[in-house]
């Protein structure tokens, strides 16, 4: 029987992320149930089927569950109210489910090492539930679609988390990988770090010789990591609001709603694992990293081929085979990208401390840089970007 809309409606939330100090998650929940009036949560951050076996005992009218085994699904089924799985670890868990598109994942990943001008790839499979295998179909597919199937290695961890074996037998294949490398983790808990500290113990400097990415990415994890690790963000603020609405349909007496529903990720979250640009000319990149660790100050052409011990016109020509630009508009590119970045930046920085840090002698040498490339005033841009 449908509930009346007055009725307070206790809601069991078992599983909900526990990772961040303020869940995403539970904020879009909470965010929710304050909308709706008459919602009550009960929370647990554990998954057993001894905790759905207590949760048959208790007077609740839906609950919002983590499935993540056969044995989870098939006790979820016996409750005698509504409920919705919020978890991709099993293809068909058998009950309503919402959860990201992980498809998409895969291809954001994939999409974000092409434009970076990657043309090698390694794919780590972790090992794990269902959504390992749509992420690792949809970053070949791209891959692909872009002509470098035949440059794709993968990499299949044994045990999760991974053991001393696993990573000794990482390391050695990271060693035969050809510089420079895209990488795809598949999953990053609670591997990300300890695969990354395995990438540096093969002697490959990240993100210049392998670059790397993870799908359903934790901030925490991510931000935690050395060099931080560019992720595709899950939206897991969308899941749990696809949630709620498809447990608010169930439990007023909706009998045709979806049996799955696939919210589309976020975008990619770049940071230091992928602060890179892929050529195989390496005194390209090295001019490359040069240029981004010293981008506050004033350097031009000239220093930078006096720093390799290379002739100027030698550099610019190989720098415009490799990049398809000049040197010099690479350089101001760079300090444009900084300049964004620093316009952002709270409370605001002054004008010329913008200048002063991205390289410009003042701040009306960067307003008219900036107006050049931006086509508006630094000024207006930040308004707008406000």
């Amino acid at each position: 029987m449908p509930l009346g809309r007055n009725k307070i409606r206790r809601i069991a939330v078992i599983g909900s992320p526990v990772l961040q100090a303020h869940s995403v998650f539970n904020a879009a929940l909470i965010d929710y149930a304050a909308r709706q009036g008459n919602w009550k949560f009960v929370f647990s951050t554990e998954v057993s089927v001894q905790t759905l076996k207590f949760l048959r005992q208790l007077d609740c009218d839906g609950a919002l569950i983590r499935v993540l085994s056969p044995a989870i699904a098939r006790e979820a089924k016996k409750l005698s109210f509504p409920l919705v799985n919020f978890s991709s670890w099993l293809s068909d868990p058998g009950v309503p489910t919402v959860r990201c598109d992980n498809s998409m994942m895969g291809q954001l990943a994939a999409q974000h090492l092409l434009k970076k001008g990657f043309r090698r790839f390694g794919v780590v499979l972790s090992k794990g539930g269902w959504f390992i295998h749509p992420r690792h179909q949809s970053f070949l597919e791209t891959v692909e679609s872009a002509s470098f199937a035949a440059n794709v290695h993968t990499f299949e961890l044994r045990s999760h988390p991974a053991d001393a074996a696993d990573l000794q037998r990482f390391r050695d294949w990271v060693q035969k990988l050809d510089s420079p490398t895209g990488l795809f983790l598949t999953n990053d808990d609670p591997d990300a770090p300890v695969l990354l500290d395995a990438c540096r113990a093969a002697g490959k400097q990240i993100p210049r010789d392998i670059a790397v990415i993870t799908s359903h990415g934790h901030p925490e994890i991510c931000r935690a990591c050395e060099p931080t690790l560019t992720y595709v963000d899950q939206n897991e603020q969308g899941v749990a609001l696809e949630a709620a609405k498809f447990l608010d349909r169930l439990m007023s007496g909706e009998a045709n709603a979806a049996r799955t529903i696939i919210v589309p990720t976020g975008a990619v979250v770049p940071l230091g694992s992928t602060d890179t640009v892929a050529v195989e000319d390496r005194e390209v990149a090295h001019a490359i990293e040069f240029i981004r660790e010293h981008i506050s100050e004033p350097i031009n052409i000239k220093n930078v081929a006096q720093h390799f011990s290379v002739a100027r016109r030698t550099l610019e020509r190989r720098f415009r085979t490799a990049m398809k630009l000049s040197l010099h508009d690479f350089q101001t590119l760079e300090r444009i990208g900084r300049a964004e970045d620093l316009l952002r930046a709270q409370p605001p920085l002054t004008l010329a401390e913008v200048a002063r840090r991205c390289g410009f002698v003042s701040a009306t040498r960067l307003n008219r840089v900036f107006r050049q490339v931006k086509g508006t005033s630094p000024a207006e841009w930040r308004t707008a970007a406000k």
